[in-house]
C-alpha cells in the first residue's frame, strides 16, 4: 500500500526472521508503482532498512525523522531528482528494559534480578520459532535466585541460554564470531566471571541523546553479567536474522525493483537504486548487497549507493588483510567492494557515542579472556564496531571527514573517478557537541547532506 516517508512516496516491505515476504503483494506494488506505474518518473528510490533496538512502530519513527531530514536537504542539493522509498521492517526486538515489561519481573525484588526476568520475557519472543524455547525460558527463570551463590546454576543459565542462539552462518562478524566459540567451550561460571567487571567505556551516549539501553553494566557482579551476556546473545541472534533478511529476502525486493524499471526498456528514466541500514540494518543491506552480481559480472546488479548508519558489523568488515598474522584475511564482505557490488559511495556513520556498537567488540573479547578490565573497541583495537570506529584496514576508505552542517560541498572531498569508494563520516563533531551522540541518532540533517553530496 502507498504511503510517505518525508513526503515521499513509500512503500512498507516487511519479511519474517527466516526472509520470507510477509506479504508478496506489497514488494509486487512497489516494483509496478515504480517500474511503470505512477512512479515511473521517480529516479531514485532508497531501499532503507531499521536496526535490531526497532520495533515496527519505532522503525516507522526512524524512517519518517530521517526522510524528513533528508527531504529538507535533497530539495536544495538535488533538485532535478526525485525520490522514492522502499522501507524494509523485519523481526528485530529491543534491549529488555523492566519497566517496559509488566509482570516480567514478579516476586523479586533485586532490581538485577528483574532485568534478567524482563530480558528472558522477551527472550520467549524472539525465540518464537523454537519449539523448545518456552521450557528453556521457564528453566532460565527458575535459576536466577540461584545466580549469585551455585557455580552449577551458573553452568546451567549459560548452556541453556547459549542453546538458544543460532550457530555462525554466512558472512562471519570479525572478533565476534571468533568469541562465540567460547561459549560452547568454557564453563558458565567463567564466562560470567569474565564479564562479571563492572564496564568503563571509553565513550557512552549522552543523556537523553538516543543511546540504546543494553550491551554492559556498569554495577557489576554475577547477575549483570548473566544480563550481559542475554544482551550478547540478542547481538548474536539478530546478526544471524540480519543476514538471513538482507542475502535471501531484501535481495530479491532490490532485484525486482530493478527488474520493474528495466521492463518499461527506453520509455523510462534509469532509476538509482541505494540502500541504507541503521544497526544492524547495516549489516542487512550489506549482505544484501554482497549477494547481487558485482559490476564486473556479465549481468551486473550493483546499486548506486550505500549509506551504512552506526552500522553494528565488524569495523572490518570491508577490509582487505586486516590481520597481518594472517595473510588473505579480508573482511567477511569484501567482495562488495572487490566486486564492484556497489557502483558509488558506501559512506558510513560512526562515533565514539555509540555506546551498544562500541561495547560488543570489547565484551566479546572478555568471553575470549583478552580484556581484563577498561573496555575501549576502538579503531586501533584488533576488533571493533563499523559503527564506533568506520571502516578501518580498507584501502578504498577516501577519509574519516566529521559531519557538519554547513551545507558546502566543499567540505568534502571530491568523488574519485573509480568505482566503490568509502568515506567514513565521523560524528564526534563538529564543536562543542558531537553530531552524532548516541547509537540511533541517525535522522540528521548532517548525514542527509553528505549523502545528497555524493549520490
Amino acid at each position: 500500500m502507498l504511503t510517505q516517508y518525508g513526503g515521499y512516496p513509500a512503500f512498507e516491505v516487511q519479511y519474517d526472521m527466516g526472509g520470507h515476504l510477509v506479504d508478496p503483494t506489497a514488494e509486487t506494488e512497489a516494483a509496478a508503482y515504480f517500474g511503470s506505474g505512477a512512479g515511473a518518473g521517480v529516479t531514485d528510490v532508497v531501499v532503507i532498512s531499521h536496526g535490531w533496538n526497532n520495533d515496527i512502530a519505532d522503525a516507522r519513527i526512524l524512517y519518517h525523522n530521517f526522510f524528513s531530514a533528508f527531504s529538507t536537504v535533497a530539495v536544495k542539493t538535488l533538485p532535478a531528482r526525485s525520490w522514492g522509498v522502499v522501507a524494509l521492517f523485519w523481526p528485530s526486538k529491543k534491549f529488555a528494559d523492566p519497566s517496559l515489561i509488566p509482570g516480567g519481573a514478579a516476586g523479586l525484588s533485586d532490581p538485577v534480578a528483574q532485568q534478567l526476568a524482563a530480558q528472558l520475557k522477551q527472550f520467549a519472543e524472539m525465540f518464537g520459532g523454537d519449539p523448545t524455547a518456552a521450557a528453556k525460558i521457564a528453566h532460565l527463570q527458575s535459576l536466577i535466585p540461584q545466580l549469585d551463590v551455585s557455580a552449577n546454576a551458573q553452568d546451567d543459565y549459560v548452556s541453556t541460554l547459549v542453546s538458544l542462539v543460532p550457530k555462525p552462518r554466512y558472512e562471519n562478524d570479525e572478533g565476534l564470531d571468533e568469541a562465540r566459540t567460547s561459549l560452547d567451550a568454557d564453563p558458565g561460571h567463567v564466562i560470567l566471571k569474565r564479564l562479571s567487571v563492572p564496564t568503563v567505556p571509553v565513550s557512552a551516549p549522552l543523556p537523553g541523546t538516543g543511546g540504546a539501553a543494553g550491551l554492559g553494566s556498569f554495577v557489576g557482579g554475577i547477575k549483570s553479567a548473566a544480563a550481559s551476556l542475554g544482551d550478547l546473545v540478542t547481538y548474536y541472534t539478530m546478526k544471524d536474522r540480519a543476514g538471513i533478511v538482507g542475502r535471501t529476502g531484501a535481495v530479491g525486493t532490490i532485484r525486482a525493483l530493478r527488474k520493474a524499471r528495466a521492463d518499461v526498456g527506453a520509455k523510462g528514466v534509469p532509476l538509482k537504486l541505494h540502500l541504507v541500514g541503521h544497526s544492524f540494518g547495516g549489516r542487512l543491506v550489506t549482505s544484501a548487497a554482497n549477494a547481487l552480481n558485482g559490476g564486473k559480472a556479465a549481468i551486473p546488479e550493483a546499486v548506486d549507493s550505500m549509506t551504512l548508519l552506526e552500522a553494528a558489523y565488524s569495523h572490518n568488515g570491508l577490509a582487505q588483510n586486516w590481520d597481518p598474522a594472517t595473510p588473505g584475511s579480508n573482511g567477511a564482505f569484501r567482495s562488495v567492494v572487490e566486486q564492484v557490488k556497489v557502483k558509488g559511495p558506501i559512506l558510513i556513520t560512526h562515533s565514539s557515542h555509540d555506546f551498544p556498537v562500541g561495547t560488543a567488540y570489547p565484551l566479546a573479547s572478555r568471553l575470549r579472556n583478552q580484556v581484563a578490565d577498561a573496555l575501549v573497541g576502538g579503531p586501533d583495537d584488533k576488533f571493533g564496531g563499523m559503527g564506533r570506529n568506520g571502516a578501518q584496514h580498507t584501502p578504498e576508505v577516501l577519509g574519516d571527514v566529521a559531519l557538519g552542517a554547513t551545507f558546502d560541498a566543499k567540505a568534502y572531498p571530491a568523488a574519485p573517478q573509480k568505482d566503490c569508494w568509502i568515506l567514513n563520516l565521523r560524528g564526534d563533531g563538529p564543536p562543542p557537541a558531537p553530531t552524532i551522540t548516541g547509537h540511533g541518532d541517525v535522522a540528521k540533517v548532517e548525514i542527509a547532506f553528505a549523502m545528497t553530496t555524493y549520490i
